[in-house]
């Protein structure tokens, strides 16, 4: 039988603003986003904003498409597509005609590289995304890999370390040992106000959810 979700420790002071949003699983993470947009005054993660069409770049479209669109959803702006060009209403955020096409067409590639260069894990190992807070109560992107990855743990030298990379950029590196006894990599958010942070987080693991895109796209228009 599955398991569930691993238990995190009990959160900081800090995160009592964000109590209302636990560890938030596959399939409600723009509920989660949504929310957390708003304790944070980022902005109404709804899609109130701008009409707007967005044109692709890409010899992958075809199959590139039902992820751009799941993408589009999982922000909050149900979208529809003809060819290459997105139709779709913006949320109400601050630069959202620039920051929203370029973040629809970031890859999302995941890689777990072992010391000598070859990848151990990437998207195919995932088993859920999550946005929860580290000790700090500052936002993370987290990531519960799946039971063919736990299983491929089991056979790794203990003490190895492991170094988690999203379309190319590098994480803080990871000891098997922590993997073998909690499955699950978390990505920092780096530095600056929380609503950046938080924006940061949730970009990631939207992109990780509905990823890697099958090559790469690039945004030609948008209007």
């Amino acid at each position: 039988p599955m398991s569930g979700p691993t238990k995190l420790p009990p959160r900081p002071k800090a995160a009592s603003l964000f109590m209302a949003v636990p560890i938030v699983f596959l399939g409600t993470l723009g509920l989660a986003v949504a929310i957390l947009f708003g304790v944070t005054r980022f902005g109404d993660q709804t899609a109130s904003g701008d009409q707007v069409s967005i044109t692709f770049g890409a010899s992958c479209i075809d199959d590139a498409r039902t992820q751009l669109i799941a993408r589009a959803g999982q922000i909050g702006m149900p979208a529809t597509m003809d060819g290459e060009t997105m139709t779709a209403t913006l949320p109400d955020m601050p630069d959202a005609a620039n920051l929203i096409p370029k973040l629809l067409a970031r890859q999302g590639r995941l890689s777990v590289i072992e010391p000598g260069g070859e990848p151990v894990f990437d998207n195919g190992h995932i088993d859920a995304v999550a946005i929860d807070l580290n000790e700090a109560g500052m936002p993370v992107t987290m990531l519960k890999l799946n039971a063919e990855a736990r299983a491929m743990l089991k056979t790794l030298d203990a003490d190895l370390e492991l170094q988690p990379e999203i379309d190319g950029e590098a994480f803080p590196k990871i000891r098997v040992s922590s993997l073998q006894d909690t499955p699950e990599l978390s990505f920092p958010s780096g530095e600056g106000k929380t609503s950046d942070r938080m924006k940061r987080a949730a970009d990631r693991a939207i992109i990780l959810e509905h990823g890697p895109l099958p090559c790469r796209v690039h945004i030609t228009n948008v209007t």
